[in-house]
């Protein structure tokens, strides 16, 4: 069942911290955003959003990104746009706190239901997919490496 975020809802996930900061219920499906802080090494695996627009906003330390086969790395002040159906994902190469806003909204719930099954990956991969698809997320690959250019 889906699972719908409050707004100020933490959780803490495969090495990332949470915190909703606008939910699709408040705007009507149209919004959703979330805070975010993780350390090096820590992104998920890549993945798409079939309907959902993602934007994010680094407010501090530096993400590396690989979109649709391009990779690059932002910093603190910059704002990366991903079309809706275009693969991604993103390791932290520095500490980091970004937000990001999802448009239509509803993402923000896949968090806290996956943290409150206790699923973790790669252990539970399957069964992670199988909740993202819930969540307008359809994960497609790895996550990056910090390494990895």
């Amino acid at each position: 069942m889906k699972m719908l975020a409050a707004p100020g809802t933490q959780t803490d996930w495969n090495g990332t911290h949470y915190e909703m900061l606008l939910t699709a219920r408040e705007t009507g499906g149209k919004l959703g955003a979330f805070a975010s802080d993780a350390g090096p090494g820590d992104g998920p695996p890549r993945h798409r959003h079939l309907e959902a627009d993602e934007l994010f906003v680094i407010l501090q330390g530096r993400l590396r990104f690989w979109r649709a086969g391009e990779t690059f790395e932002r910093g603190a002040g910059s704002m990366i746009y991903i079309p809706a159906g275009v693969e991604h994902t993103f390791v932290v190469i520095e500490n980091a706190r970004w937000i990001a806003i999802l448009s239509p909204g509803g993402l923000e719930g896949f968090f806290p239901a996956v943290a409150g099954q206790g699923l973790e990956i790669p252990r539970d991969l399957a069964e992670i997919k199988a909740i993202a698809a819930q969540f307008d997320m359809e994960i497609t690959g790895p996550p990056l490496g910090v390494a990895e250019p």
